[in-house]
């Protein structure tokens, strides 16, 4: 999945203008760079969660994992995660999280703000 990069300097709140919302249909994953960190967004039952592309476990690439419907596996040792809450889902022994980011729907342009979004 190629990453895009959003507008290079974000709005007064910390917000990156990351592209419009007609980029990123339900159930689909789009890739940014933001702040130097590879961001993946998706949209489910229009809600907008945004993750780091990074695994948590090992930094494997996240972008190049399987994908459906809130439930991302990392190509390089199999971990599970549920995109919502970021928790791990398998293997059910483990408790690193997805780094999570702030994710906004704005007059038809989704923005993320780098940081944690919490858990």
């Amino acid at each position: 999945m190629p990453f895009r990069s959003p507008e290079p300097t974000p709005d007064a709140d910390g917000y990156y203008l990351a592209g419009p919302s007609t980029d990123l249909g339900h159930d689909q994953l789009l890739g940014l760079k933001i702040a130097g960190d590879s961001v993946l967004v998706t949209r489910l039952d229009d809600q907008l969660f945004a993750f780091s592309a990074a695994c948590p476990h090992a930094a494997g690439d996240l972008s190049k994992g399987g994908y459906y419907h809130g439930r991302i596996d990392c190509p390089d040792h199999g971990y599970r995660f549920d995109v919502r809450s970021g928790r791990v889902l398998w293997p059910p022994d483990e408790v690193c999280r997805l780094k999570r980011y702030q994710v906004l729907e704005v007059d038809g342009w989704i923005k993320v703000r780098p940081g944690s979004a919490g858990r």
